[in-house]
């Protein structure tokens, strides 16, 4: 599998699941996991940016692209450098128990649920990653990371 990691265009959205497509924001930025032959296997778009965090959206259409460091990619640019967040957040409906699981996966932790948010009974599940416990990225040098 071919796989480059480029800025998220508009025209990447189509791939997104009609039901999944986030709503653009004025500050939003993604990464998309692209096959220069296929089109978009992943797409992570981030948007409400504040000093310390921003909220995250994903759309994996091949689980393939997380072995080609998709996540790497995604995390390392929310808590890197250029970007210097410290959280994630994520939110999503408290019914869609397989994005739930992938969000657990990938190290989301729940904070809270928001009653009723998306329909009667269908909670939004709001789950943060923070910096200093993402296993996607980096840290420190190797003597800082085994004495953590």
């Amino acid at each position: 599998m071919d796989v480059i990691f480029v800025p998220t265009e508009q025209a990447h959205i189509r791939y997104i699941p009609e039901k999944a497509v986030p709503r653009m924001c004025e500050d939003t930025r993604g990464i998309t996991a692209l096959d220069p032959k296929k089109g978009p296997l992943a797409i992570s778009l981030m948007d409400s940016w504040t000093t310390n965090s921003v909220q995250i959206h994903m759309w994996i259409g091949s689980p393939l692209v997380i072995r080609h460091g998709f996540l790497q990619e995604v995390f390392g640019f929310v808590f890197g450098d250029e970007s210097g967040r410290k959280i994630a957040v994520g939110m999503m409906p408290s019914d869609n128990k397989e994005v739930l699981k992938f969000s657990s996966h990938i190290g989301m932790k729940e904070l809270y649920r928001v009653p009723d948010v998306y329909d009667d009974g269908i909670d939004a599940v709001i789950s943060v990653m923070k910096k200093d416990n993402c296993r996607w990225i980096e840290h420190g040098n190797i003597q800082e990371r085994q004495s953590a």
